[in-house]
Order: structure tokens, then C-alpha cells, then sequence
């Protein structure tokens, strides 16, 4: 509860800073992040001389139990949101009302300012995702144990592979690993997991299909948790076909880059510099125009965050970002290799949390049989 008065301090000073009379967080990751509160539909009202979360009926035990720290207003059920809203600010009180403008619907807009014609919106960008890009110790610990789980249920299902049923596909391989994940104690997954084998490898966010992996050369794992929130977002080649020597170049090509890459990142560093690295091993194997995406990205409460490792990203690394890091290479028709590692950057270089996953070609070569 401490920690979260301490964030909700430094938003109302960058509000200050910025001439806001009061700031609306309406993005439930948000809220979470600077309340507590987990139900997901909630406002919270930031003023100078104090903080109001503000929701409906169906949550009334949960804030008491999760935010017993907060002012908490309970709109009846007859109520928008808006009338609730201009009883909180005042109805002859007139100000600037800072909005979360990346994140805020035009719809929920016209809503919110129904009733508040005297308070003037002030679009605000990023203020709290860019609280959000270092982490904490309780944060990185919780990205630790959802990297843990994941790994855990690969291992797993790597095991089951070497007796692959003859009809088991992508979809069958998903529901198993996520399965695994929940029985080791994931609250959720990250995301759907990306399944791919052979050349449906080639789609970066391939949705698992009804392909059988028996006959592959290789299979993409993608896939990740979530503890307390936090997740963790991991990618793996496991090989059928050791002796496939464009197998194998295309893989060490990406294992090169990507550990080049992650041996650059350290504090002070600048996002771009850091994609550049491994997209400059890429094409320098010939591969340059197969390696379409960014080179990773953070990750939190949310699998997707800022800062981002990619072109033209000016970011500068800090001490306790998480970020991922996976560089492809991805061939229509063949297939397509990524590896993906979780990377805490420490005061003097980084760690990488995800480092008990295996991830040399010889590792990863699986001898199944049907």
C-alpha cells in the first residue's frame, strides 16, 4: 500500500508539473498498477489533496479488501459514471482534467465530459507507462516466478514430444503446455500461446493450427504466464531434423545475434543501438529483409510494454527494466526460427532471467517417434 501512495505521489507531482487540477487514470492496467485494485473496472481520481477510486456495486468488497488505503466512491447502479464523477470534482469547481489520451476511446471521452462542460480536457501521454518502465524488487520477482512456471512447463512438454501420438497437432501441443502452466501454479497465460511447425514457423504470431508435427523439421514455442499480474513472454525452437544443415545456419545465425545483442545491454545504452546489434549479424548472414519486427520489448503487467528495442527507439536503458529479446528469421514456404529470452537490466550490464531454458541447437534437438 506504501508502495502504491509512492507512485500515485510522483504522477500528482508530474501533474503539477504539467498546470493539471486533477488526473483521470481510466486504463485498468493502470489503475491496477497504482492502486492495487485487480477487478478491472475502476477509475481513479488523482487531485492534489488526495486520490478517489471510483467504481460500481459489484466491487464494493473487493476495493474495501484490496485498496482499504483509498477513498473509495460506490456509484449506484442509476448513476453514470459522469454525474459520479462531477459530484467528486464539484459542480462549481472549474479546472484542467488530465485524460489518459492514448488509452481513452472517443466514446468514453463524450461520456466522461457529459456533465463536466466547465472542467477542460488535457490529453496526457504516458505518464504512468513510463512510471511502469522500471521495475521494483516486488515486480521482478514476480516476473521471475511466471518465467520459472514457463519453464517448467516446456521442459514438460518437450518430455511428452519424444512420444508423440501420430495425430497431435499445434492446437493439441497448446492446450497442453498451458495446461502445464496452470497445473505449476500460472494464474493465466500471457497470451495465446504461438505454436508453429515447419514452415507455419514462418508466421511470428502463427495461431495454432490442425497441422501434425510428426514430419516437421522443427516446432516454434511461444508462449509465457502470468503471477500476480506479471508476466513472462519466452520462444523456442525444438529441432526434429538435427542433420538439416539450413536448419541449423538459420538458427545459429539467430542464437548469434540474439546473444550479441543481450552481452550489449547495460544502463545508459540506447534502445536502437541495442536492435541494431543483432539485425546487423542478421543481414550480414544474408537474412536482413527476413527479420521484420522489433528486437524485443518490455514486459509487466502487460506482455507488450514500453520501452521497446527497435529502430529509431531513442529510449535509455535503466537499471530494473525487463525486456525481451528475439530476433527471427522467417522464410515463406520453410519455416522460420526466433528466440526469445527475458532480460533484467542490472546497474552494471543485465541478467537474464530465463537463462535455466536451454537454447543451443544440439539442446534443442528432440528424437521423437510415433
Amino acid at each position: 500500500m506504501k508502495k502504491n501512495q509512492e507512485r500515485r505521489d510522483k504522477i500528482r507531482r508530474a501533474a503539477a508539473k504539467q498546470k493539471i487540477d486533477a488526473f483521470l487514470v481510466t486504463n485498468p492496467i493502470n489503475v491496477r498498477y497504482l492502486t492495487g485494485f485487480t477487478g478491472g473496472t475502476a477509475y481513479l481520481l488523482i487531485q492534489p489533496d488526495g486520490d478517489t477510486i471510483l467504481s460500481d456495486p459489484r466491487f464494493t468488497i473487493q476495493i474495501e479488501e484490496e485498496c482499504p488505503d483509498l477513498h473509495a466512491v460506490i456509484r449506484p447502479r442509476s448513476e453514470t459514471t459522469s454525474k459520479t464523477l462531477l459530484k467528486i470534482l464539484g459542480k462549481t469547481t472549474a479546472g484542467q482534467l488530465g485524460v489518459e489520451s492514448e488509452t481513452m476511446t472517443i466514446a468514453q471521452h463524450e461520456r466522461l465530459f457529459e456533465f463536466l462542460s466547465h472542467w477542460q480536457s488535457v490529453p496526457v501521454k504516458g505518464v504512468v507507462e513510463e512510471l511502469r518502465h522500471v521495475k521494483d524488487h516486488d515486480e521482478i520477482a514476480h516476473i521471475r516466478r511466471a518465467i520459472d512456471i514457463a519453464a517448467g512447463a516446456f521442459k514438460t512438454e518437450r518430455e511428452l514430444l519424444v512420444q508423440l501420438s501420430p495425430w497431435q497437432n499445434e492446437i493439441g501441443v497448446s492446450i497442453s503446455l498451458e495446461n502445464e502452466m496452470r497445473i505449476l501454479g500460472a494464474e493465466d497465460r500471457s497470451f495465446p500461446s504461438i505454436i508453429g511447425a515447419g514452415a507455419r514457423a514462418a508466421l511470428p504470431h502463427a495461431t495454432p493450427s490442425k497441422q501434425k508435427i510428426l514430419g516437421q523439421s522443427h516446432l516454434l514455442f511461444d508462449w509465457g504466464c502470468v503471477i500476480d499480474g506479471y508476466m513472462s513472454d519466452l520462444t523456442r525452437v525444438v529441432i526434429f531434423e538435427p542433420h538439416n544443415k539450413k536448419l541449423r545456419t538459420v538458427y545459429e545465425t539467430v542464437r548469434e545475434a540474439q546473444e550479441a545483442a543481450i552481452a550489449a545491454i547495460k544502463p545508459g545504452k540506447v534502445c536502437e543501438e541495442i536492435d541494431a546489434v543483432a539485425r546487423n549479424i542478421i543481414a550480414d548472414a544474408g537474412f536482413g529483409k527476413h527479420f521484420g519486427h522489433g528486437l524485443g520489448h518490455a514486459i509487466g503487467l502487460q506482455v507488450h510494454e514500453n520501452p521497446r528495442l527497435a529502430p529509431e527507439n531513442k529510449t535509455v536503458l535503466k537499471a530494473g527494466m525487463v525486456l525481451t529479446v528475439e530476433p527471427g528469421i522467417y522464410l515463406k514456404g520453410w519455416g522460420g526460427v526466433r528466440i526469445e529470452d527475458d532480460v533484467l537490466v542490472t546497474p552494471s550490464g543485465c541478467e537474464v532471467l530465463s537463462k535455466m531454458v536451454p537454447k543451443s541447437f544440439d539442446e534443442m534437438v528432440t528424437d521423437i517417434r510415433d
